[in-house]
């Protein structure tokens, strides 16, 4: 093959790969939003997550890009090792559909007449307004562009006569028999390595195959290694993420190298099989014919990619224990709170990982700075809330010395704040999002706003308490004692550790603290007034009991509707969110009553 002829095959495998990745990016816009939350929600097990694989890989034709996918999910803690794992071998047979296209439009039908006109028909569909009809029309586009690099690799991979040295150099190969295979396999796994195409390297052994260069021993040597090769996207991509995402990646080099080792040993009668088969079902006769091989090679492909994940589904868990114990998880020290630990470039790859990454953000800002803050105003430590302590003994200890609110303001939640509000600003501007995801951005983003007034209403409580410090009243310190014992307790409550409990007694927890609050509220406000009529305070202390008690029923109402808006918001069930949405109107059309 000479230099131009050579620069002919780049060139093709470029217009090739072209297509495959402007076809491959028109699905993941048509359904790229339905599909990624497919693939999110349907792995409860492992069959389920398979079948998940399969359908996501043969829709978007890209088993690298599934893979990606899940390595990202698994990152942003969308799923589980587990349940990636099972997706990553549905990708496996999904990706098989890229060698049936090929091998039957590519070769058993004369494409050549109507890609020009199909290529005309995407254009009318590209040009118009409408997304989705935009959409459709690239899709045509690369599935045409797709087909002429393909007929294009066809002429460039020219026959026996004219390259008697490339077929005496995989000839020779192919008849040493078991090191010859290995060869062939590491040339298959090197070349997806540099091309970083599983696709792009079947189309090359196919087209090769059906000129008579490779022999179907050869080709199906080379797909095997293929499928190793087809892992180092991932492991490359999952180097710099969490650990969790780099033992998915790995479990797919595991799960794909064991593959490749029983198949190795039952190399030959395999071949014989799938050529008996081949014949049986589609007149075939790979090992005789180098026309028939792309069907041959097609079929290969598929039936080892299946029975390898029919064998090994059984194994899912320890497959996760086995790259658990390769990659024990390393403990990395804490961000400090002023700077993000969950907002980042690799976030805001998909909607789906940005949006879990912006929650994750806003949980820690409530389990950490904004219950500190409350805690410590009150002079109480975090821990001693946690703990089974009875909460007035928490409240009359004064374990902690208090906070300067200002300072701790400006040094630790302002700046998250800022962060926050700009990566929601960057989900919503680089995203077309779903409706409730764009209902989700924003509610997040008004968390966090209220986190903020929350510390107001904080600040307001432990001033005016401490306003009165001099006075020496007791019956008003006891009454500023059952306001601080109250905010205590929902600060435990919000502190519960296992949020599934918490969502399941959400409405319990909600209605019995709703009603505790409105009592002490309305008992305090009748208190007020006979202890002012028995001169036990004064009527300005009556004011400040007041001021507190309004600001208390505040901070119940925000800090509920966060706690509970945190839950839903990451379950993605609707239902529970209407029914929140409802409830949240309830919650403050009674609390303005109460106060």
């Amino acid at each position: 093959m000479g230099f131009f002829e050579f620069l002919n095959l780049l060139g093709s495998l470029a217009l090739f790969l072209y297509g495959m990745k402007v076809m491959s990016d028109a699905l993941m816009d048509l359904a790229g939003d339905k599909m990624r939350k497919v693939m999110i929600q349907l792995t409860s097990n492992r069959f389920k997550g398979v079948l998940t694989g399969l359908f996501v890989t043969g829709l978007i034709q890209s088993s690298s890009a599934t893979t990606l996918m899940v390595v990202s999910f698994v990152n942003a803690q969308l799923l589980s090792l587990t349940e990636a794992i099972s997706v990553i071998m549905g990708a496996n047979i999904g990706t098989t559909f890229t060698a049936w296209l090929i091998a039957v439009l590519g070769f058993k039908v004369k494409m050549s007449s109507i890609v020009v006109p199909m290529i005309i028909v995407g254009l009318i569909f590209y040009l118009k307004k409408d997304r989705q009809l935009n959409a459709l029309g690239n899709f045509i586009i690369g599935f045409a562009l797709l087909f002429i690099g393909l007929e294009f690799m066809k002429d460039a991979i020219t026959g026996l006569d004219n390259n008697p040295e490339l077929f005496e150099f995989f000839q020779r190969n192919t008849e040493r028999g078991a090191l010859g295979i290995m060869l062939f396999v590491l040339i298959g796994t090197i070349l997806t390595l540099i091309l970083q195409s599983s696709s792009a390297t079947m189309a090359i052994t196919l087209v090769a195959a059906s000129q008579g260069v490779l022999t179907f021993e050869a080709a199906a040597a080379i797909v095997l290694g293929e499928n190793i090769g087809t892992t180092i996207t991932a492991n490359l991509a999952a180097a710099i993420s969490s650990t969790e995402a780099r033992r998915a990646a790995l479990a797919h080099l595991i799960f794909n190298v064991i593959g490749v080792t029983w198949i190795l040993i039952l190399f030959v009668p395999y071949l014989a099989i799938i050529d008996k088969l081949a014949f049986e079902l589609m007149g075939a006769n790979p090992l005789v014919v180098a026309t028939d091989i792309p069907i041959g090679l097609a079929l290969f492909h598929s039936t080892f990619n299946v029975l390898n994940t029919l064998l090994l589904i059984w194994c899912v868990t320890i497959i996760a224990n086995l790259v658990i114990f390769i990659l024990p998880e390393k403990v990395k020290p804490e961000p400090v709170f002023s700077k993000p630990k969950y907002l980042n470039k690799q976030a805001l790859k998909y909607p789906e990982t940005a949006i879990k990454a912006l929650l994750e953000e806003t949980r820690r800002l409530y389990q950490e700075a904004i219950i500190e803050a409350i805690a410590h105003s009150l002079g109480v430590h975090r821990k001693d809330i946690k703990s089974d302590k009875p909460i007035e003994e928490i409240v009359k200890a004064k374990a902690h010395p208090g906070i300067k609110q200002e300072e701790f303001i400006k040094m630790r939640i302002q700046p998250i704040y800022s962060e926050v509000l700009n990566f929601a600003s960057s989900i919503q501007e680089k995203f077309q999002l779903a409706r409730e995801d764009n209902e989700r951005v924003t509610r997040l983003k008004k968390i966090h706003r209220d986190a903020m007034e929350i510390l107001l209403h904080v600040k307001t409580l432990t001033s005016e308490i401490a306003r009165h410090k001099s006075d020496k009243n007791t019956v008003l310190n006891n009454e500023y004692l059952k306001l601080k014992c109250a905010v205590i307790r929902l600060l435990r409550t919000f502190l519960k550790d296992d949020e599934e409990i918490f969502f399941h007694e959400c409405d319990t927890l909600l209605g019995g603290i709703k009603s505790s609050a409105e009592s002490d509220d309305n008992t305090l406000l009748l208190d007020i007034d006979r202890l002012i009529r028995e001169k036990k305070i004064t009527p300005e202390q009556g004011v400040s009991l007041i001021t507190c008690s309004s600001s208390v029923l505040e901070i119940y109402r925000l800090l509920l509707k966060a706690a509970k808006y945190l839950v839903i918001i990451g379950s993605e069930y609707r239902q529970l969110e209407e029914v929140f949405f409802k409830e949240e109107e309830d919650i403050n059309i009674q609390i303005k009553e109460a106060a």
